[in-house]
């Protein structure tokens, strides 16, 4: 789902400011959309400009201006649109499998050292999760609510992944197949 059909999403339910936005953005989609808060603001001025939602500025004495976001009819029937297409299984890009697929041109200690490196990554957004559960669960639809709760098993389980590799790499498993650092580098005749 690309931005636009997020943003519409959200305001589906209620006028919302861009403050705001983002913060439904993060708690809900951060973690597994690939979506940066960057692209919100320039989706939503061309958003308003195709008329899919209108922007009202609400003055505002000693603090910045608010700026409420609201969508049209045209909006509802571009997202209700777009959340009736299919949607394609998407592969997934982890990059610390890509890094570990590598590791064999590391030496040892720079092995464990980016695999719990990587853990501890795993471990806070895990946390964080942990941590938004209670708000989220007071506040989320059933399916919302389902989003949620793959989040969590996901990272549970991508920590428990995680866990496992740096355990192997505790024990020396790979050491056999350590490439010589640089080989692989030097021109052929």
């Amino acid at each position: 789902m690309d931005v636009r059909s997020i943003i519409l999403g959200f305001l589906m339910d209620r006028r919302l400011t861009g403050y705001e936005l983002r913060k439904a953005f993060s708690l809900s989609f951060s973690f597994f959309s690939g979506l940066s808060y960057g692209s919100i603001y320039p989706a939503l001025k061309k958003m308003e400009k195709e008329g899919l939602i209108t922007l009202e500025v609400q003055m505002q004495d000693g603090a910045p201006n608010r700026k409420v976001y609201t969508i049209t009819e045209q909006g509802r029937r571009e997202f209700m649109a777009s959340i009736r297409e299919p949607f394609p299984l998407e592969r997934q890009r982890y990059g610390f499998i890509m890094y570990l697929f590598f590791f064999s041109h590391l030496a040892p200690q720079e092995r464990i050292r980016l695999a719990r490196e990587h853990l501890l990554s795993v471990q806070k957004v895990r946390g964080e999760l942990e941590h938004a559960s209670p708000a989220i669960e007071k506040h989320a639809d059933t399916f919302q609510l389902m989003c949620f709760r793959f989040g969590q098993r996901f990272f549970r389980d991508l920590e428990r992944n995680v866990r496992d590799i740096l355990g192997e790499i505790e024990k020396g498993v790979g050491n056999e197949t350590d490439h010589d650092e640089g080989k692989g580098t030097e021109e052929s005749p």
